[in-house]
């Protein structure tokens, strides 16, 4: 497999099942001919697999986020067709629908910016989506910003203008959007009760919304605009469904708001009128959601919970590298397991009857398909889109590794031996080490590991503690210890590989990203083990992270141990990579997307620097208008030089 080959792929993004189980729609992406951006289609499969599938939106746009009206005749979709407004790079994505009966896809919305979060009501009368504010009448951005709020930036949508998102009402008939939310906060993830009078959704309006990391649910009636919170102010919730009664609104989420995600998030329940939640997963010792990754696609939005016949709630999870669908008992406990496999359930829909479901599978030989099933029972393959593709190339299956770190903690990893193995010789290993660091490697396909196999390295990933889907203990056990243990875990995981026989200890490297580019910078300053390092949109300094980063005011005083620039600053200073820049030894290259708001490009620019007037070996390479998602869903032609230029590395230290 080469980086080029990336150009080559389909991405999966969605699967929905329609009401009545008989089909499912799913969105395709593919790099457009100029290769800076993506095109995307919509594709329908009959879920028996009586007919291959068939893609039913086409063009130069890219259509994704299928939505089935509830009589399953219609599908509202988001498009980024039409023209480019002024001052913008591409055209806003708006609400489109298509009559499966026939015609053109008609166009609902013509906002400015991206609509999102589309959610039909139950009587199919009107479409929720949440979209920025539109500018008042005669207003011009100038480009000049001013801010009082510390919250002012997001890596996902760059420096704030000041207008927030709502939540956006509007018909399939052609009537005009309408706003349902208003005011000095932003509005996200809406969901319709069952009788259609009212919307759950997810927002801060606590007093210390610009300061804190709390996620209520509040509910907003569809005509009158009244509104309620339903949790307390406290915590950090999302993805709210409703019980089939309307009396019941679940949702994911932590009682306490702690401003990371070094917790695990239960499935809660409170009722409509608010009031004290009960967490119905007490005593499971995992995560809600898909916390395992791959650079074929971000973060997906996980299923919300959903409510069975049988008084039973539907969820995703995630466990030792695996993300499977789960259930418990509506009133709490009783967590089962509704799917098994080695693979990782990337997004996940039910039919009305809650019975037969679709979902996008993905495991570490392949990026995902589309399967069908019903609910305890087995799944089947809908698509074959990159069968092709991976067919011709080789493709290294993962080997499980188990050793032992720091306090006879129990650590899991992954090697994939190299194309031409031989037990025989002795060859190159690359230690890839997770971001976050609250996600986790597992069952799901990284581009950037099979160019590395096919290069002729064997690649060991691992779940160091501090990553997800182990319980609550491990995966707060970097907290305030960056640098660490969890160092110590890696370490010990290269141990043992090399105890095979077969790895070359003359030919080791090392990579990662964000936490992982951390990781890597901390390496390199710790021991000169490697032959050369390839840090990835990483942090170095910890004092100016915290100021410059989009969530490093909250997230780095939790992670470091309550520290901030001046209040144990020392601490910050001591497990910062900089502090040990003297020592490095490993040529190390530094690549960085210069819109990264998570970790900003300043963080590689003093790592850069400082090791140049030192006279290390070192190369900064800059990737322009991307950020942080660069490697997941940046620019196509920017994420195969990316991959290039990290295999070239080390096969020129060899």
């Amino acid at each position: 497999m080469t980086p080029e080959d990336l150009y080559e792929f389909r991405f999966l993004t969605d699967a929905q099942i329609s009401p009545d189980g008989e089909r499912i729609a799913f969105a395709v992406k593919t790099a457009n001919e100029k290769r800076d951006g993506y095109r995307g289609a919509i594709w329908l499969v009959p879920f028996d697999g009586s007919r291959p599938p068939a893609q039913i939106t086409s063009g130069a746009a890219h259509d994704s986020t299928p939505r089935w009206s509830p009589d399953g005749r219609q599908l509202a979709f988001t498009s980024d067709r039409g023209e480019t407004p002024k001052g913008k790079k591409r055209p806003p994505r708006n609400v489109f629908l298509l009559d499966l009966d026939g015609g053109e896809a008609r166009e609902l919305t013509r906002f400015a910016d991206d609509c999102s979060d589309l959610v039909w009501s139950p009587d199919g009368r009107t479409l929720a989506f949440v979209v920025r504010d539109p500018r008042n009448d005669g207003d011009e951005d100038d480009g000049v910003r001013v801010y009082d709020r510390a919250r002012y930036k997001a890596d996902e949508g760059g420096l704030s203008d000041g207008r927030r998102k709502h939540i956006w009402l509007v018909g399939p008939d052609g009537l005009a959007p309408r706003r349902l939310t208003d005011g000095d906060w932003d509005d996200g993830q809406p969901e319709y009760s069952p009788d259609g009078t009212e919307i759950a959704y997810v927002s801060n309006r606590t007093e210390e919304r610009d300061v804190n990391t709390v996620a209520d649910i509040h509910v907003t009636s569809t005509t009158s605009g009244e509104t309620r919170r339903i949790t307390d102010g406290q915590g950090s919730y999302g993805n709210p469904s409703w019980s089939p009664d309307g009396a019941t609104i679940t949702c994911y989420g932590t009682e306490v708001a702690i401003g990371s995600s070094a917790r695990n998030a239960h499935l809660w329940a409170f009722p409509r009128a608010g009031g004290r939640g009960r967490d119905l997963l007490a005593g499971w010792d995992r995560t809600v959601g898909s916390s395992v990754i791959s650079d074929m696609r971000a973060h997906a939005q996980t299923l919300p919970p959903t409510w069975t016949d049988d008084g039973r709630i539907l969820f995703l999870g995630s466990d030792q590298g695996t993300a499977n669908g789960y259930s418990c008992a509506a009133a709490g406990g009783d967590v089962r397991a509704m799917t098994l496999g080695s693979h990782q359930l990337v997004s996940w829909s039910l039919d009305r009857s809650r019975k037969r479901f679709a979902t996008v599978v993905a495991t570490v030989t392949d990026p995902g398909n589309v399967f069908s099933g019903e609910i305890g029972g087995a799944m089947r393959k809908m698509s074959c889109l990159n069968d092709d593709l991976l067919g011709s190339r080789f493709l290294a299956s993962p080997e499980r590794v188990e050793f032992t770190g720091p306090d006879g903690w129990k650590i899991e990893g992954w090697i994939l031996k190299p194309r031409g193995f031989d037990p025989a010789k002795r060859w190159p290993l690359v230690l890839e080490v997770h971001g976050g660091p609250h996600t986790a490697y597992g069952h799901s396909f990284f581009h950037e590991f099979q160019v590395l196999a096919g290069r002729g390295y064997a690649v060991l990933f691992t779940n160091p503690r501090g990553s997800h889907a182990y319980g609550e203990k491990f995966v707060t056990a970097c907290v305030g210890d960056w640098g660490g243990k969890d160092y110590e875990d890696l370490m010990a995981g290269v141990d043992q590989v090399l105890g095979s026989g077969w790895v070359d200890p003359k030919r080791l490297y090392v990579t990662g990203g964000s936490y992982g580019g951390f990781m890597t910078n901390w390496i390199v300053g710790h021991t000169d083990r490697f032959r050369a390092a390839a840090t990835q949109r990483s942090i170095s300094n910890n004092i100016s992270a915290f100021g410059t980063s989009d969530i490093g005011w909250h997230f780095w005083e939790h992670e470091m141990g309550d520290a901030t620039p001046w209040r144990g600053s020392e601490k910050l200073i001591e497990r910062s990579p900089l502090t040990y820049v003297t020592r490095v030894k490993t040529p190390l290259l530094i690549l960085h997307a210069e819109r990264d708001l998570r970790c900003p490009i300043e963080q590689a620019e003093q790592l850069f620097i400082a090791l140049k007037v030192l006279g290390k070996e070192a190369v900064f390479v800059r990737f322009p208008e991307d950020n942080h998602d660069l490697t997941r869903g940046g620019k196509p032609k920017h994420r195969v030089e990316h991959c290039r230029r990290i295999a070239d590395w080390f096969d020129a230290h060899p």
